[in-house]
């Protein structure tokens, strides 16, 4: 009836026509696999793999330049510190390097590689990524696709990934935030992430549900520049920078900021320490800080002694000048980076863009002293290894205000820079701190998130929009005017004992179901009887933005809720950091003393849920101090406290994206909301990139049969 062979060849050949138009990347692959093990019987993989299991570990070197494709797997699963493998023995620190717990033999190289240290203390629970911690540097190249294989082997843990600084153009469900672009990665799944890699510079991975990050899922992903117009070196070190805390997990965490910390063996209540301005830091007790996931912990009866537990350690060459990228996967604090003997670092980039000082004929470097790096910020600098041959400390050492503890404590992440031919191990801090700093040559800190250190520190701080873009394709001019302004408070508000962590007083409640493919299901909206001016409410937080219109936000930190600089990061976009607005604060002692006078917060009880220009003249466009010409571009930044920022960018990316403090206790409190861009157009980008093993498997099902009816035909 269908007149011999006529009409099948037709149907099966557009049937197959069809099925690879809808093809990803991936299957894509198993396509050519098949076709090649059914006819060809000679096979390579020419880059792709089977299964996830099967494909390469995520490692430096896994991706080359001129390959197309970048595709590894990670594993992610649950370790101890301190603790080897086949067999399990407990270690203990000494002298920089590592012994089991039972001899005072000293472990070769060899086999304290394969042991997860933190800072010495103890041993305790972490996240391992391919039995690293943190997880492995991933390096490709810019315009990469990125097939990323994530397996969750946690026995009771779910988990995502976010890519942090890869915007996500056209693919939003790869973002790999929990319950907004995607369900959790359950115990035993695996997830496939599909993004192409841009831009370029120096971002890094980590978890996006709960407070896993503090666990140590996190590592670096560095895309390096197609463009090679860049004098300075791209190929350098990675410093990720971690605060550790020795006794308490994500939830237990959690549960400590909202209850309070106390000592277990001397039965006293820990008070949240501050930042020289009187800023507070939520009630998080840093116990010692990480570089790569290592560290020393400094006796609380004595800051000057360490327990000697092995740190990082980056070789140079006298003469030569080395790139350095510093990546905060803090949990909470702040850290003023500096290298021990080397006065002058040269800021390249932020947040993988490269920034210089001034514009024009006025260009020059970004010099510094040191640079403030807060949770979810990338910095990059170069310096020049022009002193003495020997072992220096690079030193991040945390903001807090620590001289009237008592006893004294000392907050910092160390790693070691060696200069070749020099042959020790062990390197202490310098007792003088800054003594380098003096009235007629101070010392410059770039990124401060307030205005003044005492005078008697003979410390300057440079504000962030002091810096101007150096990128060769900055389309900065895209946002000279702006469209609309919206207003943004990053704030504890509320009455007592209810101070959630909020945006507009909307303490944020994550749907049920992914945001970005499920919104008809969103079973916690905000409701307007419910939030205001002066109420707190709980729902899902959610903005729409309109296509191709040039936003500009102003973020606050004003109110009664202020008090926390936050450090706020726009998923799915970079924006341009057009101006910074401090408070009042007394020049001699550094202290905040005013909010700023440049917003008027509306309501009855000062909440700021809603703002407005204090000076009705300041229009969108019409705002003194704009800084239009090359500003900055960045994804994360500083909010002071009783202060603002301006930033701008165009709505050019459809998809739902996460708006937040990147601060994983204010995160996890409700300090986040969502903006529904395009909604238009992203829908049918929701379901590209991101996969699972089970979609992808039913598609392989259908390819097969295809590929073996067709040639009967």
């Amino acid at each position: 009836s269908f007149q011999g062979q006529s009409f099948v060849i037709p149907c099966a050949k557009y049937l197959v026509t069809k099925t690879i138009e809808r093809c990803t990347i991936f299957e894509m692959a198993w396509l050519r696999f098949l076709f090649c093990l059914l006819f060809v019987k000679k096979c390579t993989s020419q880059g792709w793999w089977l299964s996830p299991e099967n494909a390469p570990t995520c490692k430096p070197g896994t991706c080359g330049e001129n390959d197309e494709t970048c595709e590894c797997s990670l594993t992610i699963e649950h370790r101890l510190t301190m603790m080897t493998t086949n067999p399990p023995l407990l270690v203990l620190p000494t002298n920089g390097r590592l012994r089991f717990y039972n001899t005072s033999s000293i472990m070769p190289d060899e086999k304290m590689s394969e042991v997860i240290t933190c800072d010495g203390y103890g041993s305790r629970l972490v996240i391992a990524i391919n039995g690293k911690f943190p997880g492995p540097e991933i390096v490709a190249y810019e315009n990469h696709k990125m097939i990323i294989h994530v397996r969750n082997l946690m026995h009771t843990d779910s988990t995502t990934i976010h890519w942090h600084g890869m915007h996500q153009k056209g693919t939003p469900g790869s973002d790999g935030v929990a319950f907004i672009s995607q369900s959790p990665i359950l115990p035993g799944r695996t997830f496939t992430y599909k993004f192409t890699a841009q831009p370029h510079g120096t971002s890094f991975y980590h978890a996006h549900i709960g407070d896993q990050r503090s666990m140590g899922l996190y590592g670096g992903l560095i895309i390096y520049p197609k463009y090679k117009f860049y004098s300075q070196p791209q190929v350098g070190f990675t410093v990720i920078i971690q605060d550790w805390n020795h006794d308490d997990e994500p939830e237990a965490l959690y549960q400590r900021m909202l209850n309070g910390v106390y000592n277990q063996d001397e039965k006293t209540y820990i008070e949240p320490t501050k930042s020289i301005d009187g800023a507070n830091f939520s009630r998080f007790h840093m116990h010692s800080g990480l570089i790569n996931g290592k560290g020393r912990f400094y006796s609380y009866n004595n800051a000057l002694n360490h327990n000697g537990a092995p740190l990082e350690m980056f070789e140079v060459e006298h003469g030569r000048s080395y790139r350095f990228r510093v990546i905060s996967a803090a949990t909470l604090y702040p850290f003023r980076v500096y290298v021990q003997g080397h006065h002058e670092l040269n800021i390249r980039a932020t947040d993988g863009f490269e920034i210089v000082r001034g514009t024009g004929s006025e260009s020059r470097d970004l010099i510094v002293e040191s640079f403030i790096i807060h949770p979810g910020e990338r910095y990059d600098f170069t310096f020049l290894a022009n002193q003495d041959p020997d072992i220096y400390l690079l030193v991040a050492e945390s903001i807090e205000d620590l001289r009237t503890k008592n006893p004294p404590e000392y907050h910092a992440a160390e790693a070691l820079i060696r200069y070749k031919g020099n042959a020790k191990t062990t390197k202490d801090r310098d007792n003088n701190g800054q003594g380098h700093c003096t009235y007629n040559k101070p010392c410059m800190i770039f990124n401060c998130p307030y205005l003044y250190y005492p005078t008697s520190t003979n410390l300057k701080c440079l504000k962030f929009d002091q810096a101007n873009s150096n990128e060769y394709s900055s389309k900065f001019k895209e946002v000279v005017t702006a469209d609309e302004t919206l207003f943004f408070n990053f704030a504890f508000p509320g009455e007592p004992g209810n101070t959630p962590g909020s945006v507009n007083g909307h303490q944020f409640i994550s749907p049920t179901y992914p945001i970005l493919t499920n919104e008809a299901a969103l079973t916690t909206p905000c409701k307007a009887s419910e939030c205001g001016q002066d109420k707190i409410c709980s729902c899902t937080y959610n903005v729409e933005l309109t296509s191709d219109r040039v936003y500009q936000f102003v973020l606050t930190n004003l109110g009664t809720g202020r008090g926390w600089s936050h450090p706020v990061h726009l998923h799915g976009h970079y924006f341009y950091v057009v101006k910074m607005g401090f408070g009042t604060y007394d020049e001699s002692t550094g202290k905040f003393l005013l909010s700023s006078t440049d917003i008027e917060c509306l309501g009855n009880k000062s909440y700021c849920n809603e703002a407005q220009w204090a000076n009705s003249s300041w229009t969108d466009n019409n705002i003194p101090g704009l800084q239009l010409d090359y500003p900055p571009e960045k994804d994360t930044i500083i909010v002071p406290t009783g202060g603002y920022v301006i930033i701008r960018f165009k709505a050019d990316n459809p998809g739902a994206w996460f708006f937040h403090c990147h601060i994983d206790l204010h995160n996890t409190n409700g300090m986040g909301m969502v903006f529904l861009e395009s909604k238009d157009k992203y829908k049918g980008l929701s379901n590209t990139g991101a996969t699972n093993e089970y979609g992808i498997l039913r598609k392989i099902i259908l390819i097969t049969i295809l590929m073996v009816v067709v040639p009967l035909y």
